[in-house]
């Protein structure tokens, strides 16, 4: 290689480190303005996969969100505070219905298991009041609203969107294992 070329190089390298650096501060500033950037959700009561933080906007149907949960739940051995992924499926002034079995909104159903310490509903007709919303995941069994009711906004702690599902990492898993099964 010639003294440009390797010149030449250096520079590219000096480059893509500065960018690096810069972007690492720049996810750093966002952190400590924000709080965490990515979000990870193994659980199967919402798509598993990473998350992205992304700025807040209106909220709409079917947004998934950040909360902090809004009480004490000892038979799940989770406290106050512990945050969950659940998509947003109820906006202030909406009717939903509390069956015995389940929680109805926006044509539709949501099972309610009846487990012991889980808090349970009122049935009836009910209207999300302003500055709450209904969190639903769409998977038979969630912890959610239909266990805890609406939930206030002051909980949401931000909108995130699935940038890397796990499924596509554990497709590629199986076909590197078959790749290397041929070898």
């Amino acid at each position: 290689m010639n003294c440009s070329g390797y010149l030449r190089q250096q520079r590219k390298l000096k480059l893509f480190m500065l960018v690096f650096l810069l972007l690492l501060l720049l996810l750093s500033m966002v952190r400590c303005a924000y709080g965490p950037v990515f979000y990870s959700n193994t659980t199967d009561s919402a798509p598993r996969g990473l998350y992205l933080l992304v700025p807040w906007q209106t909220m709409k149907y079917g947004d998934y969100v950040i909360a902090a949960l809004p009480e004490d739940v000892p038979a799940l051995h989770v406290e106050q505070g512990f945050l969950l992924l659940k998509q947003v499926q109820g906006l202030p002034g909406d009717i939903y219905t509390v069956y015995s079995n389940a929680l109805a909104i926006r044509d539709e159903s949501y099972v309610i298991h009846h487990l012991p310490g889980l808090p349970q509903l009122e049935t009836g007709r009910q209207v999300i009041p302003e500055d709450e919303v209904l969190l639903l995941n769409p998977v038979g069994i969630s912890f959610d609203s239909r266990y805890l009711g609406p939930i206030g906004m002051q909980q949401i702690k931000c909108r995130v969107i699935l940038i890397l599902p796990y499924a596509v990492l554990d497709e590629l898993k199986e076909r590197l294992v078959k790749i290397n099964e041929t070898r």
